[in-house]
């Protein structure tokens, strides 16, 4: 953490000064929460032109229609698709608000209370003991809260995700001959090409010669502007005749199911898409950022730390199923919008895509669409869910397996023991840490270089060295750093909710209690051979911690309603009854390097067989390490340690481990 900064003060400051920011000043100033505050805007774009179209639709007397009433430059009653017979919307209509005005909103707001907007972007966002240090590309603030409404930064999706984009052009245009209803909007009008994706033309007429046009996209690829113009003069001259182009206005909209990198900054607030605001199987966001910035509001008034946007887990469902088909069958999409509102009352569909329909309506309404596309995205969905428990559930089996070998024949376990680990640490254990040299730059086919080389084996001697001087300092660091990087990747397997640095280190030091204390007697004998502290306690007294740790860990997983953490707590209580080496080697292989493996394979895009050839000369470089390792203390004159090859093993590994513990927090935050 920072040391306080001797800048003054502010008390809100916005990274960002678009939509989401103006509605939440409106709301504020609405509620006399700006009265006597000191407020920034840090905005790098002017926001001067007519760049973006914001629409909702809602029942005229609420309050976000009486609040934006000033705004709305037009509304409609009536709403098409494919340009079949309108359909009333009533008692809810059709919004439009310019982004123009919107903008020069805000610049009322800012000279009606005083705000300094400045020309810039954030940087960064530091801690400063009770407030925010933010720094830009020209100057630094101290805030005592940020509204943060930059750009979101989307993890990379899993395999029950999708993370497409609603990419659009349009023109405003003015016809040369007038339309005769211009009373209705065309939400979706499918008869242009599909070219591959789920694409339509969204119609709004202002006037019978004045209409915005928009060619629309639902894709992972964002619409080509030469593509879309020639589409766009096509339809528009089929559709309407000759016409004048007045105004131009371009975006993209990420429509993703992917997690959205959390603001771990207390004093941070996210606002807009950064506070998930966009409906992901719409685009639409302006009503809950109105919502949003109502939320924040009551919580300034009374006081309250203002909280996240609630997600509904019944649409995000829906949306996740929807978008899985958009993005593996796109040409899916046509049918399944025509579907959805030629089966149902437009009033109907508008609600439930408001997300303000029961369960009961909702199975009358998908069940008007194609079953086929959802059942296979259903499954897409099951199949991942339950990849996600497959490995746990090996783990256990073979765990148990292990035991009932050791119950009834320890000598056969003593045997084959020695070669599992050998085999573990072969295929994952050792190459799953192999891959350093590729993680800075995320990209599979980086080739090593002398330098990393160099810089990876020297952090290794360093930590050597402190083994052989400071043997209890090195210990110390090892079990710390290896507590964070377990919880780390454990945590991350189990898509933990409000994932932390402090919550994956409690975790890794649970775990490491659990198998160390598990084994008192085994332990003290390494930590001795070590020439370390021991644990001053009885096997008895060990085991009575472990068991009181699964048992809260035990609940940890039932609160977090995590299945597969629950699964590998279970393992873990039953690996305290094998022998130390076969517990860690269980968790080490079996859960630890696998999970990683399996990460480093998503976050790089790439197969099993690529990662373990690229791993097999620094793999066969370990084993060759370790052989001389074992070989110099073997010799040596030292008689500091014992000479026994599991001290070996533990010193080597922390040596190993100590830069790829760092790599591996890099990937973590910047690929996953």
């Amino acid at each position: 953490m920072l040391t306080k900064s001797k800048l003054p003060v502010i008390d809100y400051l916005f990274a960002g000064g678009g939509a989401s920011a103006t509605l939440l000043l409106m709301q504020m100033e609405k509620q006399n929460l700006l009265t006597g505050k000191s407020i920034v805007i840090i905005e790098p774009d002017a926001k001067t032109l007519n760049d973006k179209t914001y629409c909702f639709w809602e029942n005229a007397n609420d309050n976000l229609v009486n609040t934006c009433k000033h705004l709305i430059s037009k509304q409609w009653q009536k709403v098409s698709v494919n340009q079949n017979t309108p359909e009333a919307l009533l008692p809810m209509e059709y919004f439009h608000i310019s982004s123009v005005d919107l903008y020069n909103e805000l610049q009322k707001i800012i000279v009606r209370n005083n705000i300094k907007k400045i020309s810039s972007y954030v940087k960064e966002l530091l801690p400063i003991e009770d407030n925010i240090k933010v720094i830009t590309n020209e100057e630094t603030f101290t805030a005592k809260m940020v509204f943060d409404s930059r750009p979101p930064q989307f993890s990379l999706p899993k395999k029950n995700e999708a993370h497409l984009f609603q990419s659009f052009l349009g023109y405003l245009i003015e016809l040369d001959t007038p339309i005769a209803d211009y009373s209705c909007v065309d939400l979706m009008d499918f008869e242009v090409e599909q070219l591959g994706f789920t694409q339509f033309m969204y119609v709004l007429p202002f006037s019978d010669n004045k209409i915005l046009v928009e060619l629309t996209r639902f894709g992972e690829k964002v619409i080509d502007p030469n593509e879309a113009q020639t589409i766009l003069q096509q339809y528009i001259t089929k559709r309407f005749g000759t016409f004048t182009i007045i105004e131009t206005e371009k975006g993209c909209i990420p429509m993703s199911t992917a997690k959205i990198e959390p603001t771990l900054l207390k004093k941070v607030i996210p606002i807009g898409a950064k506070a998930s605001a966009i409906k992901p199987s719409t685009g639409y966001a302006f009503k809950n950022m109105f919502k949003h910035a109502s939320q924040i509001c009551m919580c300034l008034k009374n006081g309250k730390h203002p909280k996240a946007l609630p997600i509904n887990l019944k649409y995000k469902f829906y949306d996740r199923l929807l978008l899985l088909i958009l993005s593996k069958q796109p040409v899916k999409g046509k049918p399944i919008f025509m579907a959805l509102f030629e089966k149902n009352k437009a009033l109907k569909v508008m609600k439930f895509l408001d997300e303000k329909t029961t369960l009961w309506q909702d199975i009358k309404i998908l069940s008007t669409l194609q079953f086929a596309p959802f059942f296979k995205s259903l499954g897409w969905h099951i199949s991942f869910k339950l990849t996600q428990l497959v490995l746990p559930l090996l783990v256990l089996f073979f765990s148990i397996l292990l035991l009932f070998v050791n119950n009834n024949n320890t000598h056969l376990l003593t045997l084959v023991e020695p070669f599992l680990l050998l085999i573990g640490l072969f295929f994952i254990g050792i190459p799953h840490g192999a891959l350093d040299y590729v993680l800075e730059s995320g990209n599979i086919k980086s080739k090593v270089s002398i330098a990393f080389i160099v810089k990876y084996l020297g952090f290794a001697f360093i930590y050597l060295l402190v083994w052989l001087f400071f043997p209890n300092l090195a210990l110390f660091i090892f079990l710390l750093f290896s507590a964070w990087h377990f919880g780390q990747a454990d945590m991350q397997q189990w898509q933990s909710k409000s994932n932390s640095t402090y919550k994956n280190i409690i975790w890794g030091i649970t775990l490491l209690v659990i198998l160390l204390l598990g084994h008192v007697s085994e332990t003290n004998q390494i930590l001795s051979n070590l020439n370390v502290y021991i644990f001053k306690i009885s096997n008895l007294q060990g085991k009575y911690i472990c068991y009181l740790l699964i048992s809260i860990a035990l609940a940890w997983a039932i609160l977090e309603k995590n299945l597969a953490m629950l699964i590998s707590i279970i393992t873990i209580s039953i690996c305290i009854q094998l022998p130390l080496i076969t517990s860690f080697g269980l968790y080490f292989i079996g859960q630890h390097s696998l999970n990683g493996w399996m990460h480093l394979k998503q976050g790089l895009n790439t197969n099993n067989k690529t990662l373990f050839i690229k791993a097999l000369p620094f793999t066969l470089g370990a084993f060759l390490l370790f052989g001389i390792l074992q070989l110099l203390r073997n010799t040596s004159l030292n008689q500091q340690f014992d000479k026994s090859l599991i001290p070996t093993f533990f010193i080597f590994i922390s040596c190993i481990s100590f830069p790829h513990v760092i790599a591996m927090n890099h990937f973590y935050k910047k690929y996953l």
